[in-house]
């Protein structure tokens, strides 16, 4: 992600920049409307009782015309679907490989699915910004508690969640914020994920705060981080519990990595004192240890590659009523390796899941690889029709979000 370092660079020169007026920033005109075509389905693959194909749907285009980004993931607010993605560049026109090119960057954004007033769509989104600067920032930065636009990246790289009690009204998620300056020097800089809440205010726009700076911290795992189970999408709506997945990837040893459960109830969901977790029998209070050779994992999973052993990377797990299971999609964590999307399934969250199989390989630019891959099954409730996308990372186009359908019979 050599244009992820670029463009810490330019936003260093961008923080310090004041807005000149209106008609002396470079100005764009908003990218005309109309959904692509899709592409052929791919041969039917079947997994167990489950059958999949697969179709391109092209890459995701905004209202803002030249934007290029990473991450992924949705959810539905006040009855909008929005994505919620990771670091954003604003562009002249070409891709951000010139850092004189950027004229914006944000650390995350929010997006609505689909062109304002019409029907939902991941190929097409509409963001919140000005043509002159491309999208807003929606996740902040706690500048007071030490975090700063420089130094610190808040990276969402998962689903939104309905808090459960508040009539679809609010979203809740899972951030990584992540030491900029390690990430720099390609060292490990994971720091803590936080908690946010996402509502709508009266004009439609998505506002999102942080009740705490951090829930859980490197060296423990990211629940939540990997994926929620939408509330919605379980069997009679849920038990009334919130079931967070926590990824355990490229563990010191193999064995450990795979996903861990926690649970919380609702109105616990920020309280790290709140909440339960699986340790291979049962739920309780004690955090089972990141490197635990798996005794506490719901999932097992791990492949080798660059000498390395890696779990599950991203994805998003969710109830399927027309299959009986819970199923989940994932990209493992060496994406740079395999552009494999697996899928399992599961009658429970914590455990019985099916050996993960590959229904598709994601096409890749040769000087590039896919990475970020997510599933939103919120968007089509009857679980037929599943929409995915992932990020296309190529050294000589940047970054920018791929689409598709998950076709299941």
């Amino acid at each position: 992600m050599d244009w992820i370092k670029k463009a810490a660079n330019k936003a260093k020169e961008l923080a310090h920049e004041h807005d000149a007026p209106l008609q002396q920033q470079h100005q764009q005109q908003q990218q005309p409307l109309g959904q692509p075509t899709p592409g052929p389905p791919s041969e039917p693959v079947q997994t167990d009782h489950i059958t999949t194909r697969l179709r391109l749907t092209g890459p995701q285009q905004s209202n803002f015309p030249h934007v290029f980004r990473d991450g992924g993931g949705g959810g539905t607010v006040s009855g909008k679907h929005l994505i919620i993605f990771a670091d954003g560049m604003y562009t002249k026109g070409k891709p951000p490989t010139d850092p004189s090119l950027i004229v914006s960057f944000v650390s995350n954004s929010i997006a609505v699915a689909g062109d304002a007033g019409s029907t939902p769509s991941l190929t097409r989104v509409t963001d919140v910004g000005t043509p002159a600067r491309g999208p807003d920032q929606a996740v902040p930065f706690l500048t007071e508690q030490g975090e700063t636009q420089m130094g610190t990246a808040v990276w969402p790289n998962h689903n939104i969640a309905t808090l459960p009690g508040t009539n679809g009204t609010v979203g809740i998620a899972y951030s990584e914020v992540i030491d900029r300056d390690l990430f720099r020097k390609q060292k490990f800089a994971l720091l803590y994920n936080t908690p946010i809440e996402i509502r709508l205010d009266n004009t439609g726009r998505a506002v999102v705060s942080r009740p705490v700076k951090s829930l859980f911290v490197v060296g423990e795992p990211m629940f939540g981080s990997f994926a929620i189970v939408y509330p919605e999408l379980m069997p009679n709506g849920g038990d009334g519990y919130l079931y967070l997945f926590g990824r355990v990837s490229e563990a010191a040893n193999p064995q450990s990595n795979g996903l861990k459960l926690a649970r919380v109830r609702p109105q616990g969901w920020a309280d790290r004192s709140q909440y339960e977790f699986w340790d291979g029998q049962q739920f309780g209070p004690k955090m089972p240890e990141f490197n635990d050779g798996g005794a506490a994992s719901v999932f097992r999973y791990s492949q080798e590659g660059f000498g390395k052993h890696y779990g599950p990377g991203a994805g998003d797990i969710w109830w399927s009523a027309a299959h009986g299971s819970y199923i989940m999609l994932f990209q493992n964590g060496a994406a740079a390796l395999d552009d494999s999307i697996y899928l399992s399934h599961s009658k429970s969250l914590t455990g019985g899941w099916s050996k993960p199989k590959c229904i598709f390989k994601i096409p890749h630019f040769d000087d590039g690889f896919s990475y970020c891959f997510h599933a939103y099954p919120n968007m089509e409730l009857t679980g037929r029709v599943v929409p995915i996308s992932w990020t296309q990372d190529s050294k000589s186009r940047s970054c920018k979000i791929y689409t598709g359908e998950v076709l299941f019979s």
